[in-house]
């Protein structure tokens, strides 16, 4: 039989026009409709960077106050006062728990009790405090920070490091008390792991909500306020107007007098003093108050026995009286440029660098922006006691 000549025709799958007319609209819209997609994803993404670069670079850079030409930043600004609540909380907690083991058949609980209450409101006021507390330590520290650099004081890493193991070791195995006596031996402390002081550390801030970084930089602020407070303790003047004095008290003038004339006669004034004297402190001593510095028996017996502490003639019996109390004085020695007594000299040491600031915040106080707003200062995350570490 033979072959068929013919050829088997395929199907016809040409478009029309209108198909392809067709599929190029199509494909138009599709191209709109993709490219409308990537624009969206480009703003959400935009807007999402510009949110995250705000939260994460400007709004922790963002000035709370300027010194001159020093800002301080948001994020140190949040970072102190979280560290100045968690322990203002950890304060409030250690004493809640010792009202509780106070015990109302304890002598004097009611006193105790009374006491700690009033602690408490102390403490719970300067908790209040704590956002304004946080701003004025840092404007403190950058004044700090200028003048330590004057000075040529640094703190370094090391440092830093070396005071928090320092701390962690005395928190975790307190130093042991001086020795009771000479042939007795103290035994020596336990060297702690450092890989124990980390982990003490990284849980105490955990517990607090701070980064290494962040404390160590609270650290080191306080480090180098210790130094300038050094320096400034050094600066202050040891030596001023001194009296060594004796005095007696007595309820009336009378009883000053029979005093005052017992000495005359001849009586030793300590004598007289612990026998008479009804301010029994210094009738221990003879009625002997040591060396004073000016403005320091105001407080005590009243200005007139100040004055004549300091303008009575060395050696000679004087009688004032200051209150409802009568006093016989007696000048043993003045030197105008005597060694400050302690109970002076202290105090002035301890409030030098406090002096310090407090004359430069006035002198440079147009240089001193306070720009802190409500919306910068975090809510307390420590509402529920804190743990200790």
């Amino acid at each position: 039989m033979a072959k068929s000549s013919k050829k088997q025709q395929a199907p016809d799958n040409k478009q029309t026009r209108k198909q392809i007319a067709l599929g190029r609209k199509q494909a138009r819209q599709n191209r709109i409709i993709y490219l409308s997609i990537a624009a969206l994803v480009a703003v959400i993404l935009i807007i999402l960077a510009a949110g995250l670069i705000t939260e994460v670079l400007i709004k922790p850079s963002q000035p709370v106050a300027k010194v001159g030409g020093d800002s301080v930043r948001t994020d140190d600004f949040q970072n102190l006062l979280t560290y100045l609540r968690y322990n203002q909380h950890l304060n409030i907690l250690n004493l809640e728990n010792s009202m509780q083991e106070i015990s109302s058949d304890d002598e004097g609980a009611d006193f105790l009790l009374s006491f700690y209450e009033q602690q408490l409101a102390q403490l719970q006021s300067t908790l209040a405090l704590a956002p304004q507390n946080a701003l004025d330590e840092l404007i403190e520290d950058v004044l700090i920070k200028e003048e330590a650099e004057k000075l040529g004081i640094t703190v370094t890493d090391a440092d830093v490091t070396q005071t928090i193991n320092d701390d962690l070791r005395q928190a975790v195995a307190p130093a042991p008390q001086t020795s009771i006596t000479d042939t007795e031996e103290l035994p020596a402390p336990t060297p702690i792991p450092q890989e124990q002081l980390d982990e003490i550390l990284n849980s105490a801030l955990a517990s607090m909500g701070l980064t290494e970084k962040q404390f160590r930089n609270i650290v080191a602020r306080r480090m180098l306020r210790e130094q300038v407070q050094e320096v400034k303790s050094g600066e202050v003047v040891t030596t001023g107007l001194v009296s060594h004095v004796q005095l007696i008290q007595t309820d009336t003038q009378a009883q000053a007098e029979a005093a005052k004339a017992r000495i005359d006669a001849g009586e030793d004034f300590g004598v007289v003093a612990q026998e008479v004297s009804t301010d029994t402190i210094s009738a221990a001593d003879g009625g002997d108050l040591g060396w004073v510095a000016e403005d320091q028996l105001t407080f005590r017996y009243g200005q007139e026995v100040e004055d004549a502490a300091f303008s009575s003639e060395v050696g000679k019996l004087t009688m004032v009286q200051s209150g409802d109390n009568h006093f016989v004085i007696l000048v043993l020695e003045r030197d105008p440029n005597g060694p400050l007594p302690d109970q002076v000299l202290g105090p002035l040491q301890d409030a030098a660098l406090s002096t310090w600031l407090e004359e430069q915040k006035a002198s440079r106080e147009a240089e001193i922006e306070r720009l802190l707003d409500a919306d910068q200062i975090p809510p307390d995350p420590f509402a529920t006691p804190v743990p200790a570490f």
